[in-house]
């Protein structure tokens, strides 16, 4: 006898990957804990999690929105302004250092909470470039927006039962003086990139370990009951601050982030770990799940990502589609968040185009 005699079939190679079909493979035989329709759940992250937010609904969860579209806009402009795209209207969050500090302007740990810049006609707001691309009509008008905006980030992490964040990058630049971590470098979705006041981090696996735990931590003081789900983004750099080639400087970020997932989920009861990164990219996949960038996630590959997230979360009485089923209405959800609004994107003059 030995430990590995009684190991269910999951825990061996040839009997979990080898021997089954790629999407029927269990990546996550148990979960310690589910979702139900009662529970408020927020969400956050890079782009890849707006696959997830965009899909709650169609899994009967709710998608805790604080901070809703107003009802003069129409549909078409609350979607260009990023209502509802996420849980508060911060637009992606790619890294644990810029979680950290929307939680500490939102409880008022961190002052001065606006880095702006006036462009064109409008007011630029570097903190959040993407919600309002054409900019404020005034700075002032910037600064109430975001007091706005951080109180309902307060309310997400008072009320909510349940936040799911994406973790998208290492890499990010910051404000030399007040050590802000930018969601894109300013000059690519806007503002002016000035080298003397803008520089260029890449966090280690203690770095993004530090912040999920300073984030975990100080909830825990505000909201006990909140429960965590971190997924990895399997959403390739489009390129790098580095002085590597863009793919391997994109492993080493991605390596970095499940290696600091997993030190998290090891540590907290409260945190879950979802396999959206293995189910879509691991080798033996094929990369049959990649668009033909190869570096984005195909409307298929996040079907399948869905469908697991589905059984793992959800009890095991309602149902979703397999691959093979038809189902109009998911095909719809899937294909709209496909389209994920990605700032990271931008960095590519090419590909941006």
């Amino acid at each position: 006898m030995h430990p590995y005699k009684e190991l269910p079939e999951d825990r061996f190679w040839k009997t979990a990957v080898a021997g089954r079909i790629w999407s029927e493979v269990d990546f996550k035989p148990t979960t310690r804990f589910k979702l139900s329709p009662q529970e408020k759940i927020a969400t956050a992250g890079s782009c890849f999690a707006q696959h997830i937010a965009g899909n709650l609904g169609a899994f009967g969860l709710n998608h805790f929105i604080t901070e809703p579209a107003p009802r003069i806009l129409s549909q078409e402009r609350a979607s260009q302004l990023q209502y509802g795209v996420f849980s508060a209207r911060y637009g992606n969050i790619y890294t644990a250092r810029q979680l950290r500090q929307l939680i500490e302007f939102a409880f008022g740990l961190r002052q001065g909470s606006t880095i702006c810049e006036e462009a064109g006609d409008g007011w630029i707001d570097l903190l959040r470039p993407g919600v309002q691309a054409e900019g404020f009509p005034s700075q002032h008008d910037l600064e109430c927006d975001r007091l706005f905006h951080l109180e309902c980030v307060k309310r997400i992490f008072l009320e909510s039962d349940c936040f799911i964040f994406t973790l998208g990058l290492t890499e990010f630049w910051y404000d030399r003086g007040t050590n802000l971590a930018f969601p894109t470098c300013p000059g690519v979705r806007g503002g002016t990139f000035n080298p003397e006041h803008h520089l260029f981090a890449n966090a280690s696996v203690s770095e993004v370990v530090r912040d999920l735990r300073w984030c975990i931590d100080f909830v825990a003081t505000q909201n006990p009951k909140l429960k965590w789900i971190l997924t990895v983004s399997p959403v390739a750099l489009s390129a790098t601050g580095t002085t590597q080639h863009v793919l391997v400087a994109s492993s080493a970020s991605k390596a970095i982030l499940r290696a600091a997932a997993e030190e998290i989920y090891l540590a907290y009861s409260c945190c879950e770990y979802f396999p959206s990164y293995e189910i879509t990219l691991a080798p033996p996949s094929f990369g049959q799940f990649l668009d033909s960038d190869l570096r984005s996630i195909s409307s298929r590959g996040v079907m399948l990502a869905m469908r697991l997230f589905h059984r793992v979360f959800l009890p095991s009485t309602t149902h979703f589609p397999t691959l093979t089923e038809t189902s109009p209405h998911l095909e719809e959800q899937v294909a709209r968040a496909v389209e994920a609004e990605c700032d990271e994107f931008f960095n590519d003059p090419g590909a941006a185009k």
